[in-house]
């Protein structure tokens, strides 16, 4: 069964707008996203959470200005005192309209255009690329197969924790044959299949296997 999306599955997204470069992607789609003037209950209620930047789009900004939706959203805030991404899949949830937040910089964007909503799907992807390159890294093989799935797979592998415990690794290759993950030499290898259609508890066995070397070469699942 695959992963499932914490898009999705949350309506939001926990993302670091640092790791992603402003000239493509989903860093492209956020950096261009217009300021959200947003009204004084809703902005309350987002400083509330510790969040003064806001960002969305035309149709978000339709969705979120609701005068139903938006005292449900600053209740849950301030009386019932609901944690942000709860609130806002509470709220909003069943509608077209998704939440990014990053902590660091203190902003939050709302988007519910079709093509915005799938930048931020590709986030787990834009992040890795641009994010492995400064540390010498190189992504390459069949990563186009890769999934939106797949991506927030990989992603949750190679945490930072994972790649300083293992220096030695300088190429990550998508194999499009494989079910499994291999090390060999300085290349860590992960199957299209593994990444895509396992749940990520499954795809890290795999890879503490691999990098153990309790299994040989490749782990087959």
């Amino acid at each position: 069964m695959p992963t499932k999306l914490r898009l999705e599955l949350h309506r939001s997204l926990e993302v670091s707008s640092a790791a992603l470069s402003p000239t493509y992607g989903c860093g492209l789609m956020l950096h261009g996203l217009p300021q959200f003037n947003a009204s004084d209950p809703f902005f309350n209620a987002m400083s509330g959470y510790s969040y003064e930047n806001l960002f969305a789009d035309k149709a978000a900004r339709k969705i979120i200005e609701n005068s139903g939706l938006l005292k449900q959203f600053y209740d849950n805030a301030f009386t019932n005192k609901v944690a942000l991404r709860q609130n806002f899949k509470n709220v909003y949830g069943n509608l077209d309209v998704f939440m990014a937040i990053d902590a660091v910089a203190k902003a939050a964007w709302f988007v519910a255009d079709p093509s915005n909503r799938m930048a931020l799907l590709n986030y787990y992807r834009d992040a890795l690329s641009f994010g492995l390159k400064p540390l010498g890294i190189v992504l390459l093989g069949s990563t186009v197969r890769l999934t939106a799935a797949g991506w927030q797979n990989l992603h949750d592998v190679l945490t930072d924790k994972f790649l300083n415990a293992h220096p030695g690794i300088q190429r990550i290759e998508i194999l499009s044959v494989s079910d499994g993950v291999r090390l060999r030499d300085n290349t860590l290898g992960f199957g299209v299949t593994l990444l895509n259609f396992r749940e990520f508890p499954d795809v890290a066995t795999a890879v503490r296997t691999a990098v153990r070397g309790t299994a040989g070469p490749e782990l087959q699942r």
